[in-house]
């Protein structure tokens, strides 16, 4: 590790709590993010957080900001998650905008600054136009990834129209969006008194404001129309749209795309000032994992997680079958089956996190591929199962003893040379001393580990175990999502279809809701998403010398090959 003189020379950067409260009384928490008061520019930049997330989620924007200079103020919303006062089913796009005013009316009291920046997220976009109009104290606007029609991003993300059913008669007491359940009626109520809900509302703000505006559109965004963003950014008096290549809704997802937005957003809120020749500052990197991790443990705290890991995932398999039908997760298991490569005769196949067993379905498939081709009899295999929810064993059990049926049907009987064993196992009884897996060493000849290291305490336990009853020449395939991917990605797909059913619509919808629970957890610190250096790095340590990676599952997921 390097020390403090070898580290590169970037302003030290403190991270200050602090509290306010609104008109309503209700108290703001929030973290003010400073360098030397000898470097700072007079200029201070209110981070509004996105729906869903929290002060910590802007954590890597405000240290970037505050090396170049900036204080920056990032704060929780009230009636939302985070430490802010209130509940989140009370949770308004004006309550935003509200939270917005008061951030802004803390730093100029507080800071006394020459101009405060208002840089905003997603949802928190549409709020930013409406308290830019109110306020005359913000001196220029950042939109990112900005939502700009709440009633069109609605219908792209779920292919359903919840206001009109809500017109309709329907009950929207408590209604789920990705995760969070709100009272539905109280958040329509409130976009048409304030008039936040479609597409002319926010034109009607931008024609009204006269700072500058740059706005950053994701080039794949499927929640937010161009050419929406494009009406309402001609209707700014002065204001830039810039696309961001390569990447969806979710930044974060592509670190090219960060890094280029991040530049763009320095450059702007600098404009005026000296802009440095190399570009913006880059925070140092200890300090930013230091605080990160502090506010991880914060987070942790308050999130009220009651549901156990083997609850969450056997309701997350139970809805998780109709992704089988979206191309991006065929393509990914046979991405995985390749890389293990053919079944040999004799081959021990262990399917660690099997779930709803698609990748068992794909080792009889496989193998009646190879008998069809080869015209003989293939054998004797053993596949096993294991996996923590006793659900996740059943669904995988039922699929596959389904799939040997239909090719016992198909009068290749010679398929049933294959033995196949379920265990319940919880991984994270390995992180206890001399724990292992109930296999002999050097036992199995092919290990599939899907999308199952994030969620473990001890990820390396688990990998350093399979190296140890890995037969010599076997091969692993591990992976992980990739750290900021788009879970909405694996299903949206799957949405634009016409569905079957309601029952099925509802399943969709649920899977969304899992996938924000999922992203919170993430956020916390329960559950971790590897990059690609990292899941190498766990391969090297469990003693792992051939190790290859890729991406899959719509670019969503890394994918590690390791072979002994």
């Amino acid at each position: 590790m390097l020390n403090e003189l070898e580290a590169t020379p970037v302003p030290a950067i403190r991270s200050q709590l602090v509290r306010f409260s609104d008109a309503r009384s209700l108290q703001i928490v929030a973290y003010l993010d400073e360098g030397p008061e000898d470097d700072w520019n007079e200029r201070v930049v209110v981070l509004a957080p996105r729906y869903g997330e929290t002060k910590k989620n802007n954590l890597q924007l405000a240290y970037t900001l505050a090396a170049n200079g900036f204080k920056v103020l990032r704060f929780d919303q009230t009636n939302h998650i985070g430490e802010s006062d209130g509940e989140m089913h009370l949770f308004t796009l004006s309550g935003v905008a509200a939270d917005i005013i008061t951030a802004v009316e803390y730093v100029e009291n507080f800071c006394e600054p020459r101009e405060i920046i208002l840089v905003s997220l997603s949802l928190s976009c549409r709020c930013a136009l409406r308290a830019a109009m109110q306020s005359g104290r913000i001196s220029r606007i950042v939109n990112v990834v900005g939502m700009v029609d709440m009633d069109a991003t609605l219908r792209s993300i779920y292919r359903r129209d919840f206001f009109g059913e809500l017109s309709d008669g329907a009950d929207w007491r408590i209604v789920d969006i990705l995760g969070f359940e709100i009272d539905g009626k109280h958040f329509h109520d409130d976009l048409l008194t304030h008039d936040l809900k479609g597409l002319q509302g926010t034109i009607k703000d931008a024609a009204k404001i006269e700072i500058p505006v740059l706005h950053l559109f994701a080039e794949n965004d499927r929640w937010v129309r161009r050419e929406d963003v494009e009406r309402v950014i001609a209707a700014c008096r002065e204001a830039e749209l810039v696309k961001v290549s390569d990447v969806g809704h979710e930044i974060y997802e592509n670190q090219k795309a960060v890094a280029f937005a991040f530049s763009k957003i320095v450059d702007y809120c600098l404009k005026g000032l000296r802009v440095p020749e190399a570009g913006p500052i880059i925070p140092d990197k200890r300090a930013l994992v230091r605080q990160n991790k502090i506010e991880r443990e914060r987070l942790r705290k308050i999130l009220k997680l009651t549901d156990s890991e083997s609850e969450f995932w056997g309701d997350y398999l139970g809805k998780f079958g109709i992704i089988e039908e979206a191309h991006y997760y065929a393509e990914y298991f046979q991405s995985v089956a390749s890389s293990l490569g053919a079944m040999q005769p004799h081959d021990v196949i262990l399917d660690a996190g099997c779930g709803n067993g698609f990748y068992g379905v794909s080792v009889l498939k496989s193998l009646q591929s190879q008998a069809l081709s080869k015209g003989l009899e293939q054998g004797p295999f053993h596949y096993c199962g294991i996996d923590l929810t006793a659900d996740g064993l059943s669904r995988a059990y039922l699929r596959q003893s389904e799939e040997l049926v239909s090719e016992e049907i198909a009068s290749l009987s010679r398929l049933l040379n294959v033995a196949y064993t379920y265990r319940r196992i919880d991984f994270d009884t390995l992180d206890k001393e001399d724990a292992k897996l109930p296999f002999a060493d050097a036992s199995i000849s092919k290990i599939c580990c899907s999308l199952v290291l994030s969620y473990l305490k001890t990820p390396f336990n688990l990998v350093k175990e399979f190296h140890r009853i890995l037969k010599p020449g076997g091969v692993v395939v591990v992976s992980s999502m990739k750290p900021g991917c788009d879970m909405t990605v694996l299903f949206h797909e799957y949405l634009d279809k016409d569905l079957p059913d309601e029952d099925r619509g509802n399943d969709a919808n649920r899977l969304l809701s899992a996938a924000g629970k999922i992203k919170l957890k993430r956020d916390s610190g329960v559950y971790q998403f590897f990059n690609e250096e990292e899941l190498l790095e766990l391969g090297v340590k469990a003693g792992f010398e051939q190790l290859s990676v890729s991406r899959s599952l719509g670019d969503q997921a890394n994918v590690i090959r390791l072979a002994k």
